[in-house]
């Protein structure tokens, strides 16, 4: 009599890890998450939006993008990673008769953590070519004076709740054109990852022999004459074709 196997359900051998922000937001718990151990939580990327952060709903177009780094029991410590605000929150923004300038650009923070800023930078009117290359120029500059003066943490956290967008836009205003907005929508961070069991992957299957393909002929054993393969047959003895009429045309 044949024996049924045993089923083991996975999810019943699974631990609920709490999800704890960074230190600049409060360290206060997100969520649970469920996983077999740590290993299968560690550089877990946890999206929340904002408002479930701030409990501010003018922060509902806002997600945060934040990775598990540590394991401590049963709470998973996070890192932020990058924010973003919502497309659809963006073209809501943009008007006609505008220009919407957009910019991307390397920083580094006075702690020496780099990531990269992308901006929208929209007029009240519209510019020329000259009068966008000047904006784009000084406002880079300006932010990056900005970056350099905080450490990581504290900028994200003027970015979140909208005050470098105020500074930038005072700031722009007073060049060439008045400045209707100014937008960061979006800040990420540059991380860094070890790629050394990754190298010594490809080096094993590198040095690994290939397995012969079924298209190479095989040698005969004892030496004697090779035996001939199907296609020689196939072109010595071909298949009948059977002819086909048609019938003639009127």
């Amino acid at each position: 009599m044949a024996t049924l196997k045993k089923t083991v359900d996975n999810w019943k051998k699974k631990k609920w890890y709490r999800v704890i922000s960074p230190k600049f937001l409060g360290e206060k718990e997100l969520a649970q998450v469920p996983a077999l151990d740590e290993d299968h939580i560690l550089n877990r990327v946890i999206i929340l939006p904002l408002r479930e952060i701030t409990r501010d709903l003018r922060h509902t177009y806002t997600n945060v993008c934040m990775r598990v780094y540590e394991v401590k029991g049963d709470l998973a410590y996070t890192k932020f990673i990058r924010h973003e605000v919502s497309r659809d929150y963006l073209a809501t923004q943009i008007r006609r008769r505008r220009t919407a300038l957009q910019m991307a650009f390397p920083v580094k923070s006075r702690d020496g953590v780099e990531f990269r800023i992308k901006m929208f930078v929209i007029t009240a009117v519209r510019c020329s070519a000259k009068q966008k290359n000047t904006l784009r120029v000084n406002v880079q500059k300006f932010v990056e004076e900005l970056v350099s003066k905080r450490n990581f943490g504290d900028f994200i956290l003027d970015v979140l709740y909208g005050k470098v967008n105020e500074e930038v836009k005072d700031y722009a205003g007073n060049l060439v054109v008045p400045v209707h907005r100014v937008e960061v929508y979006k800040t990420e961070l540059k991380e860094e990852f070890d790629t050394e069991e990754v190298r010594e992957v490809v080096e094993l299957k590198e040095s690994s022999p290939k397995p012969r393909s079924k298209t190479e002929k095989q040698e005969p054993e004892g030496g004697g004459e090779e035996a001939p393969s199907e296609e020689a047959v196939d072109e010595e003895f071909p298949e009948e074709v059977e002819e086909k009429y048609e019938p003639a045309k009127d």
